[in-house]
Formats: C-alpha cells, structure tokens, sequence
C-alpha cells in the first residue's frame, strides 16, 4: 500500500504543543521511559484493562503503559479479527510481550497479549502480528492496520501473505467519501442504537478509538490520545455489496468486507471536537487476517 507525505502543518503541530501543556498543568504523568525501560521489571502487568471500566471510560492501567496505547489498539484488533471469523466473544486483557520489526514504510508487531472469554471468564493467552504505518506516517488523517495472526498461544502456523485477489475491488483504492452518492445509501445499514450499546459489538467502538487515533497521530502522544476518552460513538453507517450471504440488512454490520461512516464527539478531552471517519475493513478468507484503513477529520 503506499503512503504519501503531506506539507508540514505548523499550526497542527502547534495544537498538539498547547494540548501537552494543559496535560501538564492536569497534573498528567510527565516520566519518561528509555528504550530499554520494562514495567515488568517492576511487576507491573502491561496495558491492564477490564471491559466494564472501558465502556465507563476510566483508566486503571499502570500509568507507565500509557504510552503502549497504539499497540493495545493493535492487539484489540487482532482480537476481533479471531472473535468474528471464529463466532467466540474474547475481550482484551494486557499485553505480555511486544516485539517489533521497523521498516521504512511500515512495522510489524509481535504481540502477546491476555484476553478474557466474556462468557465464562475463562482467561487465554494470544499470539498475534499486525503491520501497521502509524510510525512512519503522521500529520496525516490516513492510516491502515493489517493483522496477520491472532491465534492461541502454541497453535497453528500462520501465513503472513495478504491475497488482495481475494477481495473485491470495490474495497479497494482510494478510501470513499462520506456517503457522497445515493448509490452507497441503498446498500447501507444504519447500525440501532441498541446494537452500539450492546456489549458483543465493542468492536464499534474500537473503530471509533481508531479513527480518533488517526486524527491525532503525530501531534498527540499515544498516551496523550488515550487521555482524550472516552469517545461517544454517535451514529454509524454500514455500507456493503451485500454479497456474501447476508439475509437482513443488520447482517451488514459483521460482513468481512464493510465501509463504516461512523460519527462521534469526544466527551472529556481538551480538542472538544465532533469527528467523521471513514473505515474500511476488509478480510481476504485467511485466518487471522484483517485489514482496516481509516480517514478522519474535524467537523
């Protein structure tokens, strides 16, 4: 996928600057970390969440992680990829282990991470891979992840090849506009209200922290965006093909190729903005793959 760097923003980086200084004078978490620098050393657990104080928006991980927040999103979107191909309900725990490989256009990481069945409680541990452009790319509202395992610990082989051939060419190219012809409106979906509040679509609302973390990538710290929660998913729209095998038109929402028009405000933060996202997900068969490309932009 290529990726473009647009003119330096001043302004735009100049905002970020004056968000920093407010966290500050917040009295907001100022430490700094070297690279070599592990919580665990010190018996702290990783990116601890726990799926009630979530959807409440309070933070009850080690402050020191705040800054793992992008690779938390990573894990969480594994984690769906696995629950929606396998029909299970696994909610993210922490992180265990993290590794990386960075190349010039994109990095890949390797992440262990906790997860919890939301059914029983029973805990299990997963291996996932996810390759993702944020590091390279910032001051841009364009931004893709693509998840190439997320399987239980010890499993199966993985196969890391993407096949694009498997998708449709309608979930390809540049990212669509907002609802911008009537076409796109017949073959959409508008998600209920009480199908955003359910608990087994969370997921809605990771779209939401995704494209939120689009926005902001590059003039806010990972941590710095996840002090903005929580965000108020306010309306989302599904737009598919409708091909593959969907029977009523709430099926849409967990089609393996869908365009989310999804709108939300930020209730806490100091940007106090009303967003629109663009996020197109799409899968080609594979398990534990998974792409997302999002665009977002103040309204």
């Amino acid at each position: 996928m290529g990726d473009s760097s647009p003119e330096f923003d001043p302004e735009y980086v100049r905002f970020g600057e004056e968000i920093r200084a407010q966290l500050k004078e917040l009295g907001e978490d100022t430490q700094t970390f070297s690279s070599s620098y592990d919580p665990a050393d010190r018996g702290w657990s990783s990116y601890v969440t726990d799926a009630n104080a979530f959807f409440a928006g309070r933070r009850i991980k080690p402050r020191a992680w705040r800054r793992h927040y992008d690779r938390g999103l990573c894990a969480r979107l594994a984690l769906y990829c696995y629950n929606l191909q396998k029909g299970t309900v696994y909610d993210f725990g922490y992180i265990c282990q993290l590794h990386e490989q960075r190349h010039r256009s994109f990095t890949k990481s390797f992440i262990t991470c906790e997860a919890v069945n939301l059914a029983d409680r029973s805990p299990l541990t997963f291996e996932t891979c996810v390759k993702h452009n944020d590091d390279q790319v910032t001051y841009v509202p364009n931004l893709w992840w693509e998840t190439h395992i997320c399987r239980v610990e010890g499993s199966e082989e993985a196969d890391y090849e993407w096949d694009d051939r498997a998708v449709n060419d309608y979930y390809k190219g540049e990212m669509p506009k907002w609802l911008s012809n009537e076409d796109q409106q017949q073959r959409s979906y508008v998600v209920k209200q009480s199908e955003l509040r359910n608990e087994k679509n969370g997921w809605v609302h990771l779209l939401t922290e995704f494209a939120f973390f689009t926005k902001w990538n590059g003039p806010l710290s990972p941590g710095e965006i996840e002090d903005c929660r929580p965000l108020i998913t306010q309306r989302v729209v599904v737009e598919t093909l409708g091909d593959e095998g969907e029977i009523e038109p709430s099926d849409k929402l967990h089609a393996p190729n869908a365009i989310f028009y999804i709108s939300f405000e930020c209730g806490d933060d100091l940007t106090q903005g009303s967003y629109r996202a663009v996020v197109r997900k799409t899968m080609d068969g594979k398990p534990g793959h998974m792409r997302l490309e999002v665009t977002c932009q103040s309204v």
